[in-house]
């Protein structure tokens, strides 16, 4: 059986969060490790989890395969059945997100059906997003400011800036999602 070289990914680790410009304390903020594990990691002296390497692979705009192996997984089609896909009841949201493997990029798209029990969660990323409305009406809180978004439109929110989106009128909204990672 073939060991892990915990050194190898505590150096890619290393180098991925130095490229992004991202201190010890921004990725222990963001992945909820301590200051401390992540040191630990970065050196290869701890041998982590695979939800704490997951932690990490999201906000150093990865995934897990890449930081345990030497390629990433590169495609040119994603088929309906290879996308992710996340569904959130109480906001009657679904995402689904693909990553061909090629960037740093991740896309998304975002349907909101009415009538939601609750908004959106409050997100905050290291890295800039682009949403694009395709239909409905898609509301967005950004900077304590409330706004509506129609079919054909587009904003940037920025990385760190907290933000939520929902729809609160009567029909379906679908948006599609960029997030620009920073390299």
């Amino acid at each position: 059986m073939n060991e892990i070289n915990l050194e190898a990914i505590g150096e890619k680790i290393s180098l991925l969060r130095k490229e992004l410009g991202y201190t010890m304390r921004e990725l222990s903020e963001y992945t909820g490790l301590s200051i401390g594990f992540l040191s630990n990691l970065e050196t290869g002296k701890n041998s982590p989890t695979v939800e704490n390497l997951q932690r990490v692979a999201v906000a150093l705009q990865t995934d897990v395969v890449e930081l345990i192996t030497d390629e990433k997984n590169k495609k040119f089609i994603i088929r309906k059945d290879e996308k992710k896909i996340w569904e959130y009841e109480r906001q009657k949201m679904t995402v689904e997100g693909v990553d061909f493997g090629y960037d740093r990029q991740m896309y998304e798209k975002i349907t909101i059906k009415p009538g939601a029990k609750e908004k959106g969660e409050v997100s905050r990323h290291l890295y800039p997003e682009i949403c694009m409305v395709q239909s409905g009406i898609l509301t967005v809180e950004l900077d304590h400011e409330v706004y509506d978004l129609n079919k054909g439109d587009s904003m940037y929110i920025a990385e760190r800036k907290q933000h939520r989106i929902y729809n609160r009128h009567d029909i379906e909204t679908v948006s599609i999602w960029v997030h620009q990672k920073n390299r």
